[in-house]
């Protein structure tokens, strides 16, 4: 037996028409807020490729200082071209003419760098571009005068359109003179 005293309501759930309403509104939010998500993931991860960058700039210039070598073959040795970090190294890219060895040879253990080596050189160790990539060093730039010594990233396409002695960089890439 109800009591009488008390009053019930049973709501009522939304109808066809609310629902449209409500879905439109949530598509109508996302159409203006995805674009905007997406370019602070962007921004955030060009932020991190820099920050990477800096790092194995800091960390090659120490290996220098350190083994009194530049990182351009085994103890000073001038056969290397280039250096590659972990990740899918980009292909067809204007490096690809010479030697390479691993950034790891360099920065986390003593292979190239004789009896002063006193790393390892990468504060957080090494580790692919926020989309993948290997970054690339032209370590040939150190030793010839008709070209640059740069660390490139290969942005969000993953295809370097840098040439090795820019100064700036080409399309997405992202680009640090280590000179």
């Amino acid at each position: 037996m109800q009591n009488p005293n008390v009053v019930t309501r049973t709501l009522a759930r939304p109808g066809f028409l609310e629902a449209v309403v409500g879905l439109s509104v949530l598509m109508a939010l996302s159409g203006v807020l995805m674009p905007v998500v997406r370019q602070e993931v962007g921004e955030s991860r060009g932020l991190q490729a820099q920050r990477d960058m800096q790092s194995i700039a800091e960390g090659l210039s120490a290996y220098s200082h350190d083994t009194r070598f530049l990182p351009t073959g085994v103890e000073g040795r001038t056969n290397v071209a280039w250096l590659f970090g972990p990740g899918n190294i980009p292909a067809d890219h204007a490096f690809a003419s010479g030697a390479a060895r691993g950034l790891a040879d360099v920065l986390l253990n003593p292979s190239m760098g004789g009896e002063h080596w006193a790393g390892p050189y990468a504060r957080a160790g090494l580790h692919p571009d926020p989309w993948g990539h290997a970054y690339l060093v032209n370590v040939d730039g150190l030793v010839s005068p008709a070209k640059r010594a740069v660390i490139l990233c290969a942005g969000p396409d993953g295809h370097i359109e840098t040439a090795p002695n820019a100064v700036q960089p080409a399309g997405d890439d992202l680009l640090l003179s280590v000179d």
